[in-house]
């Protein structure tokens, strides 16, 4: 495994000791250039003869990363507001965009703060084409959760590291916000510390943290005079970036392509339409199961001719199974309204006693979200590693005829 960090100067990577290597003509006119970034990070890992699984963390110069608040309803379209979000940006809304975000901590009743990050699309495909990497983020992802094994004690504490030039506050073991410093880290000074000070403040935070986490390579920035922090921390050590670097634990964001499962982003409509097609299906499949094994002896005593009429007759229309008692086009339609946002169908089963939804989220919360909605016990959830959200299962109870 190797971690790989890029910054608009150098290349960090990392295996069992750190070897830097030095970028030019990636950055022309403040764009950076994918393709011959790609080419330079696979000459350099192929020099180091490195193998296995690799970690990108990519800075601010090729990825936008921002939190903003947006509305905190229910049916509210998040995934195209953040998208909408990052296409304002002067720079980067030029681009096809890739998007993924993460919920943080409510700002009040109707709105949510969200971690968020964009990059060009023909970037991703560029890097994901020629390093194939298993893990693509935003360079301050891993250092912020690399804060939290040192810092895991502390009720508040500050995150300054000098490869994209940013401040990250924790609280209660939480991101609260972030923003980049006008301030390089690396010059340390009176006017640094008093910019991290305006910059808790616009935070929502008066009092100085408990600790500040200083981080760089190769060497730690300067720790400033006046910072306001009780306790200075300085690291340059790779080694404690490597287990961070690979932890899905929040803060996180893949950048990667990923597979789009079905159901996922339809619109509501496009849902309920694809709920009962797999419900159809569903029953249809139990009949012809029974058929196929009928249809496998007829293959082996049959041929030519009486093999095709064989065929025709084992697909001729049948009297169709009436659905059970209670499932109803007005069910559906209150399966379909109740569906959260990050929630999408793509399997059903139906028999007498229940109605049997099968699905993926994108977090555990919405399949819980739905099972509420529907007044029916909680759902079943399971992480699924290699696609990385989650698999879910609630079973709504049928109403039962009385006589």
């Amino acid at each position: 495994m190797a971690e790989l960090y890029c910054t608009a100067r150098s290349l960090y990577l990392h295996t069992t000791e750190l070897i830097e290597h030095p970028l030019e003509g990636v950055i022309s006119g403040g764009e950076p250039d994918f393709e011959r970034l790609a080419a330079e990070v696979r000459g350099f890992i192929r020099a180091q003869r490195v193998r296995g699984p690799l970690y990108v963390g990519l800075s601010a110069e090729y990825v936008l990363l921002r939190t903003a608040p947006f509305p905190r309803l229910e049916g509210f379209p998040l995934a195209e507001a953040v998208l909408a979000e990052a296409e304002r940006s002067p720079f980067w809304g030029q681009h096809e965009l890739i998007v993924d975000y993460e919920l943080l901590d409510p700002i009040d009743e109707h709105r949510q703060r969200v971690l968020f990050a964009a990059i060009p699309a023909e970037g991703v495909y560029a890097l994901n084409r020629q390093l194939r990497p298993r893990r693509m983020e935003p360079l301050p992802l891993a250092i912020w959760r690399a804060s939290f094994e040192t810092l895991a004690d502390r009720e508040s504490w500050i995150v300054l590291e000098a490869l994209t030039n940013s401040m990250a506050l924790f609280e209660q073991g939480r991101l609260v916000d972030f923003r980049q410093l006008a301030h390089p880290l690396e010059d340390g000074g009176r006017a640094l510390a008093d910019e991290v000070a305006r910059s808790l403040q616009l935070f929502g935070r008066y009092e100085p943290v408990e600790a500040a986490w200083l981080f760089g390579l190769p060497e730690p920035p300067l720790a400033p005079e006046g910072l306001p922090a009780r306790e200075v921390i300085q690291s340059a050590q790779p080694a404690v970036l490597k287990e961070a670097a690979w932890k899905k634990a929040p803060p996180w964001l893949d950048l990667r392509p990923r597979r789009r499962h079905l159901g996922e982003g339809l619109p509501a409509e496009a849902q309920r339409a694809l709920l009962w097609s797999s419900l159809w299906l569903a029953l249809g499949l139990a009949g012809y199961a029974g058929l196929s094994a009928l249809l496998g002896q007829q293959r082996a005593i049959n041929d030519g001719l009486r093999r095709d009429v064989a065929r025709l007759e084992s697909v001729r229309p049948q009297e169709e199974a009436p659905l059970p008692e209670g499932v109803t086009a007005a069910l559906f339609k209150r399966v379909g309204a109740a569906l959260p946002e990050g929630a999408w169908l793509d399997g059903v089963q139906v028999d007498e006693l229940k109605l049997v939804l099968r699905g993926r989220a994108l977090d555990p919360v919405a399949p819980q979200k739905l099972a509420h909605n529907l007044e029916a016990p909680p759902a079943w959830t399971q992480w699924d590693p290699e696609d990385e959200d989650y698999a879910w299962e609630v079973a709504l109870e049928l109403p039962q005829q009385t006589w």
